[in-house]
């Protein structure tokens, strides 16, 4: 089961949001999309007087200067230049990929001054994939829809100029063809099941599905080869980008 406090803790989410944080300008409004649990709508208020804190759900949360707002990403009900800056980070990748223009297009309005977008790497949609035992649908890895290198993430925000790039946290995962094959066969067993996400399809929470003896020997040979591969690239390639936009028209 997802445990949210516990991912917090941990050295690499912790990593994250030390980069993201530093990384963020000082202003008197900002508007957190993805807010969640608001633990980065907490730290944003040693910055900003005054944070919205937004997601599909509304976040729950009573805290000064934090005011919790329910919305999406693809439609912001806010006018034009409304806050200093947009933080989005860990949103973009779940965004349909016909409707992640029309986001960030969003941010660029909702934004006086500056966007923070954070998102995965490169990431290797093929690996940890996940598979719904009620649909059938194959899903990515935590929902992750859209994969993002600089140029293309840089090219999302018309309007906007890229003040500083990092590359952050070093250990992706990874995988290849022979492992791929493996695992489709044998039904994803060994996929992000304990994710927070659900099925991307019909949304049904995921269940790691149940295999024999001759599926657990071929999937240990798609590990193994996984664990070569990760020992060999994967564990020296960053896992995030992070951008600081500034507005420029």
């Amino acid at each position: 089961m997802f445990d949210i406090a516990r991912q917090r803790g941990t050295v690499r989410e912790q990593l994250r949001i030390a980069d993201l944080m530093s990384l963020t300008p000082k202003g008197k409004r900002v508007l957190e999309i993805g807010a969640r649990d608001c633990y980065l709508s907490r730290k944003l208020t040693a910055l900003y007087p005054e944070v919205v804190a937004l997601d599909l759900t509304k976040p729950e949360i009573d805290a000064p200067g934090i005011t919790a707002v329910q919305g999406d990403v693809t439609g912001l009900r806010f006018a034009d230049n409304a806050f200093d800056t947009v933080f989005c980070t860990e949103v973009l990748e779940h965004v349909p990929p016909e409707k992640l223009q029309q986001a960030c297009n969003e941010i660029v309005r909702v934004a006086s001054r500056y966007a923070v977008i954070g998102v995965p790497y490169r990431q290797d949609l093929r690996a940890n994939r996940t598979r719904c035992l009620r649909c059938g649908a194959v899903n990515p890895t935590t929902g992750h829809l859209n994969r993002f290198d600089r140029q293309r993430l840089t090219a999302l925000f018309p309007g906007m100029t890229p003040r500083e790039i990092r590359l952050t946290g070093r250990g992706q995962a990874v995988t290849n063809p022979l492992s791929v094959a493996i695992y489709r066969l044998c039904g994803y067993p060994y996929g992000s099941y304990e994710q927070e996400e659900g099925c991307i399809r019909c949304g049904e929470k995921l269940v790691r599905p149940k295999i024999d003896r001759i599926q657990w020997a071929l999937c240990f040979v798609a590990r193994a080869l996984n664990q070569i591969q990760y020992k060999l690239y994967g564990r020296n390639r960053p896992i995030w980008i992070h951008i600081l936009f500034e507005k420029t028209v």
